[in-house]
């Protein structure tokens, strides 16, 4: 069985934390990014990410973007995940909720009409681990295909 529900306060403050994070992390990679996430940016941050040479960060808390380290992998699952849920709220009128279901509990980005999920922070999760970069423009446009379809 599934279920929904609305984000606590608690767990917006963290989703707002998290875009925070992802507005430095973006500034260190693309100087000229003016605040505004989009698919675009996040796939061009995420490539340069990937592909800093850097020692990743140890002290995630003193991070910001002149820092010259690199983000760890759970800060830029956090962050990316975080600005991309913003960018399909945004795109898509959907919301963050929180889902519990046979696979377990995850805040996920939720479409009412028609009835649409996708989950962001596991969608950066996953291609941290298969270093694919160019996602986050193709998960999209299935959802806009998706929606729109109905």
């Amino acid at each position: 069985m599934t279920t929904l529900r609305d984000l606590t306060e608690d767990e917006y403050n963290v989703i707002a934390l998290y875009s925070d994070l992802a507005y430095s992390i973006c500034k260190k990679y693309v100087p000229e990014f003016e605040g505004t996430f989009t698919a675009t940016l996040l796939s061009q941050v995420f490539a340069l990410w990937l592909a800093d040479e850097t020692a990743y960060i140890e002290d995630s808390d003193s991070f910001n973007s002149s820092t010259l380290e690199k983000p760890n992998k759970k800060m830029i699952e956090l962050a990316l995940g975080s600005a991309y849920g913003e960018v399909l709220n945004t795109e898509f009128k959907s919301d963050w909720k929180h889902i519990t279901d046979e696979y377990g509990q995850e805040i996920c980005i939720r479409h009412e009409n028609p009835e649409y999920t996708t989950f962001p922070y596991t969608i950066v999760q996953k291609r941290i681990v298969s270093q694919e970069t160019v996602f986050f423009e193709p998960i999209m446009a299935t959802m806009k295909y998706n929606i729109s379809k109905n």
